[in-house]
């Protein structure tokens, strides 16, 4: 049978293998709550999901009774919980005991993005005494398992539906196809290929045409029922590179950027992504590129695609879960137990599409400004990206194009004028249109603008100098060849503001620049006069908004 391995992405330049770390660690980590649906044999299960580093999580106890008659089974001195039965000839590896997180009753999460801290690989899982080569861990008194692993175990096709974010295991409805992968973070099948591997890596296949090839090399093995999966970094990155960063405590610390990523490795217990972001910057985002890649991920896939991997047919009789969940809600609004506004979709012709909260909204900013935050679908406004979920949506220049399958719904013109920055919202086909300035909008409109937007828009860098102490900064302006002069603005700030999360608006060598939050911001029309910036009245970079009501009034929504 096919063993899983989880890997751990190597981020420095030599060469380290990928495999599963069996011990008990404690991390925090961010997941989506009950994002994926389960379906079994027609049937929705009412069990807890955890989706979490593109995997679907779910309680073992919930696993074992959605596949009739197979018990749990946990050996508490082995650590092993055992999910099916004892093989002949095989002995059972310890003293039985019952089952530990049975006596706790389920409590239903509401479908939320959040952070949660668990406990990894407090037991060794194992199906039919087979173990499984991939974490699991432990949150609310549950273990959590993953679902597509243990399924392929026990020989059962699991089918994921896009659309509709919707695991069926059994029987598949018409037009749903078996992935590779249970997440939309992993790639859609492609042209990926294998070449034999050369030098220090022969007899390693090397894969090919993935999405990361600019960053990494993957190499895999498979060496009888266990694949291997080896990582490389292959980015020309200066690892002896000073870096210079601030502690909590104000002070300036200067490490290279080999020492830095030892230090994310081996505290990402200890500190939360946003505070490795926040002090480190593209340093971290650099970091991450490679070190969070799933690259198991991608080889199963692969083999998958070439048929190189099949999943057999299983004897297991499937039934779905006690008690089920109303596997089609009432269209509309409503909420969830702790208040949150939940949209049930339908489209035009009744079908269910799914179940869409806020955050759902990959540009919803959570606790932000009011002025600075997308329209919401809690307030009526439905965003394109949600809407993709229901239909196809094509935005273009001046129409915005509605589809159903081949059939096209509705056209929806838009003004001549739709692109230009001040125009904010329009109503087209009796349909109020609301257009958001998403962040990726590379022109300045705003008054004053903060350094990490300023270098994400232009690429001019609010940079340490420390030339004659831990004051001295400067503002950087790239260039686009060598023979362009650099434009430098030296700045030496308040010595107070080491220690201060807020400073009052000063000017320092002609530009106005103030802190607020541990930010810096700079005025927008200093930074023209220097020719930082240049200003632009006209941009392409918005996502868009429906008006709920009117999608319904038009038949759009049921």
């Amino acid at each position: 049978m096919k063993k899983w391995l989880v890997g751990i992405s190597a981020a420095v330049v030599l060469l380290a293998p990928q495999g599963s770390i069996f011990a008990t660690t404690s991390k925090n980590m961010q997941v989506y709550f009950n994002k994926v649906n389960i379906v079994v044999n027609g049937q929705a299960s009412a069990s807890n999901t955890i989706l979490y580093d593109g995997s679907t999580y779910v309680p073992i106890r919930n696993i074992a009774e959605m596949m009739k008659d197979l018990p749990v089974t946990f050996y508490p001195n082995e650590k092993i919980a055992n999910i099916g039965t004892i093989p002949v000839g095989q002995q059972e590896p310890g003293v039985p005991s019952v089952q530990t997180d049975n006596s706790k009753n389920d409590v239903r999460e509401q479908k939320r993005d959040t952070e949660i801290n668990a406990v990894f690989d407090t037991i060794t899982l194992m199906v039919n005494l087979q173990k499984v080569e991939a974490n699991n861990f432990l949150y609310n008194g549950r273990t959590y398992v993953p679902l597509r692993a243990v399924s392929n175990i026990l020989g059962l096709g699991v089918a994921y539906d896009d659309a509709t974010a919707t695991a069926y295991i059994g029987t598949v409805p018409e037009g749903i196809t078996i992935k590779p992968s249970d997440s939309s973070k992993s790639p859609e099948a492609s042209g990926m290929y294998h070449i034999p591997s050369q030098g220090e890596m022969n007899g390693w296949n090397l894969l090919k045409g993935h999405p990361y090839e600019d960053m990494t090399e993957i190499y895999y093995q498979v060496n009888g029922s266990m694949i291997l999966t080896q990582v490389k970094d292959i980015r020309n990155m200066d690892m002896d590179e000073l870096i210079t960063w601030v502690d909590d405590d104000g002070r300036t610390i200067r490490n290279t950027r080999r020492d830095i990523h030892k230090f994310f490795g081996s505290f990402s217990n200890q500190y939360t992504s946003s505070w490795f972001s926040s002090k480190f910057g593209d340093v971290y985002t650099d970091y991450l590129k490679v070190s969070a890649l799933n690259a198991d991920n991608l080889v199963d896939q692969y083999l998958y695609e070439t048929g190189q991997m099949e999943v057999p047919e299983s004897q297991i009789t499937l039934k779905p879960d006690t008690p089920t969940i109303e596997a089609t809600p009432n269209s509309g609004y409503n909420k969830y137990g702790d208040g949150t506004v939940v949209f049930y979709a339908y489209d035009r012709s009744g079908t269910y599409k799914g179940e869409f909260i806020d955050s759902d909204d990959k540009y919803y900013v959570k606790n932000a400004d009011k002025n600075s935050q997308p329209p919401k679908l809690s307030d009526g406004w439905m965003s394109l990206g949600i809407l993709q979920n229901i239909y196809q949506v094509s935005h273009q220049d001046t129409q915005i194009v509605i589809k159903q399958g081949t059939e096209e719904v509705v056209r929806l013109p838009l003004p001549s004028n739709w692109n230009q920055i001040d125009v904010r919202e329009t109503t087209s086909g009796n349909i109020r249109i609301k257009k958001y300035d998403n962040g990726i909008n590379k022109q300045i409109t705003e008054t004053w603008i903060d350094e990490d937007t300023l270098k994400e828009k232009t690429g001019v860098r609010f940079a340490f100098t420390g030339k004659t102490g831990v004051d001295d900064y400067a503002l950087i302006a790239p260039t686009k060849n060598s023979t362009e002069k650099q434009i430098t603005l030296e700045l030496k700030l308040p010595s107070h503001w080491n220690t201060s999360s807020s400073g009052d608006a000063t000017e320092i060598n002609g530009l106005h620049i103030k802190k607020e939050n541990g930010k810096r911001y700079f005025l927008v029309k200093d930074l023209e006069k220097f020719n930082f910036i240049t200003p632009i009245k006209e941009s392409k970079d918005f996502t868009v908004y429906f008006n709920v009501d009117d999608l319904t009034a038009a038949g759009l929504l049921k």
